[in-house]
């Protein structure tokens, strides 16, 4: 009994050697009425394939228009989060095999974001905890693969191809999962005060990707 007594404290030391190092990409759907580069309606809940146009499905010689309500709510982020706003716009295109895309890339705005820097501030029990922002950019969501509804075949519904996004990256200054929610219940908290977005995660609407790495901890 003492021997496994000894081998499961040596486990704990060893195991509170190590930390947790955390970045987050949050997506955040934004609550304008048209998507981002077409005046296709941006609603949840339609039958499928019906919010869409030459535009959001890729057709030859079609052209995007920018949609200027997205410009102001990234720059009520911006400003939201202390960043700093890029004085003018620019985009390029990520091309990937886009399943649910038909255009064969994403517009996104990943070389010249329009916010860089700032910060959002989370509370937990030994304290508040500034967690700084890499950059905060615009793009466009991709459709909505459904594999579920047929035993032999995917679906593809494209009424959200185009919805825009703000994607807002964070530093690795996370320490754990429960840091972690804290962020990111704090990043909807905020995004809806801001009436940006409705941050429904059910429908989608806010989404994270988690960047996950371990490490020794440093010395005090």
């Amino acid at each position: 009994m003492d021997l496994e007594i000894c081998i499961f404290a040596g486990l704990v030391k060893k195991a509170n050697s190590y930390e947790a190092v955390i970045g987050l990409e949050v997506h955040a759907q934004l609550s304008t009425e048209s998507k981002l580069f077409c005046s296709d309606p941006n609603q949840f809940g339609a039958e499928p394939n019906q919010h869409t146009s030459v535009i959001s499905l890729g057709h030859p010689g079609s052209l995007p228009r920018l949609n200027g309500k997205v410009v102001e709510y990234a720059i009520r982020l911006g400003l939201a989060t202390r960043s700093k706003i890029a004085p003018s716009l620019a985009f390029t295109r990520k091309n990937y095999f886009y399943t649910d895309l038909p255009k064969g890339y994403q517009i996104s705005q990943h070389e010249a974001p329009i916010c860089e820097g700032g910060y959002i501030h989370i509370r937990m029990p030994s304290g508040n905890k500034k967690i700084r922002l890499i950059r905060i950019h615009i793009e466009e969501d991709a459709g909505k693969s459904l594999h579920d509804q047929q035993p032999d075949a995917s679906l593809i519904d494209l009424n959200r191809a185009g919805v825009p996004l703000l994607e807002i990256v964070s530093e690795p200054d996370l320490r754990s999962g429960e840091e972690a929610q804290s962020y990111l219940g704090e990043v909807r908290r905020l995004v809806r005060h801001l009436n940006i977005c409705d941050g429904n995660m059910e429908e989608g609407s806010l989404r994270c990707d988690a960047n996950v790495s371990v490490r020794k901890k440093e010395r005090d």
